[in-house]
């Protein structure tokens, strides 16, 4: 299923397009790891259906702001905004093995202790949940600063060695590259 991109979305990313590859179904419970102004919370909230949830979470509360007036404005009721520090053990709120699936979009590249999100996503994941990872190409030459993304090996190995296991590759753009992995 796919969804015309949202106004918002970054024209070097379609959400869409990556979640597409995903396999989200109705009545799954989903994490927004960094869900910023909400393009794929809300994309993610209909892919789930009503009788899924989508926890959009991020530090900024004008991002929060953002996902709840969109959320609103087209009345979608299925996505909970919650500010927390990713950072921080069990800073989510959400319960031990609850997720069915976490998103990490562009978030990694912006943290120095990117371990720290991937144990919060490990221990919110059911057994055999999904991570998807999207993020800058260490080469792209638009983004963030080459010195703050990692390339595709060492996302595999930081991932890895917090519990995941790979499961394949998705296309994500020029500029970004994309993962799936599994709790083991």
């Amino acid at each position: 299923m796919s969804f015309p991109p949202l106004k918002s979305a970054a024209r070097f990313l379609n959400p869409s397009d990556v979640l597409a590859q995903v396999g989200f179904a109705p009545g799954m419970r989903v994490a927004d790891f960094g869900c910023g102004a909400g393009d794929w919370a809300l994309i993610t909230s209909r892919l789930v259906g009503a009788d899924g949830q989508v926890c959009a979470i991020d530090v900024q509360d004008a991002a929060l702001s953002s996902v709840r007036s969109r959320a609103r404005m087209e009345g979608v009721l299925n996505i909970t905004a919650v500010r927390a520090n990713l950072e921080l053990p069990r800073s989510s709120g959400l319960a031990d093995v609850s997720q069915d699936a976490v998103l990490l979009s562009n978030i990694l590249f912006q943290s120095r202790q990117k371990e720290l999100i991937v144990k919060e996503a490990f221990r919110a994941l059911k057994p055999k949940g999904l991570l998807v990872f999207v993020d800058w190409k260490k080469e792209a030459p638009l983004g963030p600063s080459r010195e703050l993304r990692l390339d595709e090996r060492a996302i595999k190995e930081l991932i890895g060695r917090e519990g995941f296991a790979m499961v394949k590759n998705i296309e994500a753009g020029m500029y970004h590259f994309g993962m799936i992995f599994t709790k083991n």
